[in-house]
């Protein structure tokens, strides 16, 4: 047995090694599958979706459900998962990427909801929507002037 959960494998070694290289990335199973693929890596999506759900089980990957009735992406959990238990989520809906955010204003939030709403926040579910900088800026360089 290995440290990821379960027997190792050659396939779940590739899988266990990407999420390593890109530690705070978030892939869906399609996007992992496609990344080994361009790596020379045969793999099937079901051998992949096998990996990840020993690597969640083990607690080396964690797994979002950013969007119900989307994909669930999943991120390499350093330090057994302590990852994502202390800050929120941003995620841009037009690049889609997801960003962690530690900030002093949410995390006063979130003692506020504790304090006076007796209400405890779940960090692997807060994911609030928007647009990003970069998108942003790209979007409003596209726009027509007015001409005034």
């Amino acid at each position: 047995m290995s440290e990821s959960g379960g027997y190792r494998t050659r396939q779940r070694t590739a899988i266990l090694q990407h999420f390593r290289a890109h530690p705070h990335a978030h892939f869906t199973a399609d996007e992992l599958c496609d990344a080994l693929h361009a790596k020379g890596i045969a793999i099937g999506k079901s051998t992949v979706y096998r990996a990840l759900d020993k690597l969640e089980e083990s607690g080396t990957i964690r797994r979002f459900t950013l969007t119900p009735g989307m994909s669930a992406c999943y991120q390499y959990a350093e330090g057994g998962g302590e990852l994502c238990h202390a800050h929120f989520h941003l995620k841009c809906l037009v690049c889609g990427i997801l960003y962690h955010v530690d900030c002093d204003h949410l995390d006063e939030l979130t003692a506020h909801l504790g304090a006076k709403h007796n209400f405890t926040v779940d960090y692997a579910k807060t994911v609030l929507y928007g647009t990003c900088d970069p998108c942003r800026r790209a979007l409003s360089a596209t726009k027509p002037k007015n001409e005034s």
